[in-house]
């Protein structure tokens, strides 16, 4: 698997660092300017206005309008206020810039956008009820937390700034307590669906280019992909009638 020339910068011997030291990537730095902008500027033109346009709405997205699709996206860039921004946009550069320099700009920004889509899908698909708009970039983020875990599993950090835990363990936590939440729905005004949804496209997806690593893939899954996944699925399943699970299988050529 490929390396970033900067597979150590990260990542000192010892010590306790806030962040990620050196300069912030680029795309990680583009997103942060364009969220901070575009808040400051639904603050001028009017923020309650440019919500109820470019929003997340589960009608118009589950009715296929074109503004519901665009919205997939529109909707990670508009925030509640300037503490939900301050929060994503501190976790974007904790978590977002290590996975930048590790997998490339391009590959990145594919993973953001994908995790951002498939949180406000999964908003939608699971909100029918309330039509209640849905703004924030936490789809996104959470789905980076989950390549982070999967990706530096052991690597240890400070929770609430106090007590030291593994990456891997706090997803479980945030992956338990967001469904608790979103089961109990105590949380007014928190889409804890959209951040479950970041965080399971983003799982499916990195599991899916597993083979071959984040930091090669291309895209999302082709009908060539798909095809030889079922092909692999038949040969276990295949393997696994003939010899059973106990005895290793001979091996195919």
């Amino acid at each position: 698997m490929a390396q970033s020339p900067h597979r150590y910068r990260f990542a000192p011997p010892g010590g306790v660092t806030i962040g990620p030291p050196g300069p912030v990537p680029p795309t990680v730095k583009a997103l942060i300017i364009a969220n901070v902008v575009i808040y400051a500027a639904s603050l001028l033109i009017g923020h309650y206005e440019i919500t109820a346009r470019f929003a997340v709405v589960p009608s118009r997205v589950v009715g296929l309008e074109p503004i519901g699709l665009l919205s997939l996206f529109t909707y990670q860039f508009l925030h509640g206020g300037t503490w939900h921004l301050a929060i994503n946009m501190l976790l974007l550069w904790m978590f977002g810039s290590e996975l930048e320099e590790r997998w490339g700009s391009r590959f990145f920004l594919k993973y953001y956008f994908l995790c951002g889509v498939g949180g406000g899908l999964t908003y939608s698909l699971l909100s029918l009820g309330q039509n209640a708009p849905s703004v924030g970039a936490s789809g996104a983020i959470y789905g980076l937390l989950m390549a982070y875990a999967i990706w530096f599993p052991n690597r240890v950090v400070l929770l609430a700034f106090l007590f030291p835990i593994r990456v891997r363990h706090v997803i479980v936590f945030l992956v338990i307590l967001q469904t608790l939440q979103a089961i109990e729905a105590t949380g007014a005004g928190i889409a804890y669906t959209a951040h479950l949804g970041g965080m399971a496209f983003g799982y499916v997806y990195l599991r899916w280019w597993g083979a071959r690593g984040p930091a090669t893939a291309t895209g999302v899954p082709g009908i060539s992909d798909i095809k030889r996944a079922y092909y692999r699925w038949r040969l276990k399943r295949l393997q696994r009638k003939r010899w059973g699970t106990n005895d290793e299988p001979p091996t195919f050529h």
